[in-house]
């Protein structure tokens, strides 16, 4: 679905828009909604530099909670596909490459999955563990019952045991 023939894109400035269903990308580690994905191309003779936009909505599960809640993801990315041959470079902001001369077609497919998956947040935290600045809330330990003094100094009998054994 993200396979573009190059003889398909005109010359110049064009425009795309795509919306992606969640069997469009194998995407196997999160449930995948849906996303909209606007793609910029300016083709010439020596290359074609593809520009594109990704909203993308992604059900995540709370590391805290484990409750399940909605994340947005809006990112955009940019690759240009050289027709001689250069040396293959990606970062974060965009990736160069070959034109694959034998197919003569340009794949977006793995740009468009490694953007939702280099967005997803390292901590997934449910919305309401959230300030109003997007950083987590304080979590506060709690204890249940009464906590002694003696609790801390006493030891298990079995422990003992094994402690005389090593004598």
């Amino acid at each position: 679905m993200l396979k573009f023939k190059i003889f398909e894109i005109p010359e110049g400035q064009s425009q795309r828009t795509i919306e992606l269903k969640s069997d469009d990308l194998e995407i196997e580690e999160i449930p995948f909604d849906g996303a909209v994905l606007d793609i910029n191309f300016y083709r010439t003779l020596q290359f074609i530099q593809v520009k594109f936009g990704l909203k993308a909505d992604i059900k995540l599960i709370c590391d805290r909670s484990l409750d399940e809640f909605d994340y947005r993801i809006e990112t955009n990315y940019e690759v240009l596909f050289k027709a001689e041959k250069v040396e293959e470079s990606a970062d974060e902001k965009g990736s160069i490459r070959n034109i694959d001369i034998h197919s003569k077609q340009i794949d977006l497919e793995q740009d468009v999955l490694d953007s939702i998956l280099l967005n997803l947040p390292v901590k997934k935290l449910h919305p309401r563990f959230l300030d109003d600045d997007g950083n987590p809330k304080e979590f506060v330990n709690q204890q249940f019952g009464e906590h002694t003094e003696e609790d801390e100094t006493s030891i298990d009998p079995r422990w003992e045991a094994l402690k005389e054994l090593k004598k």
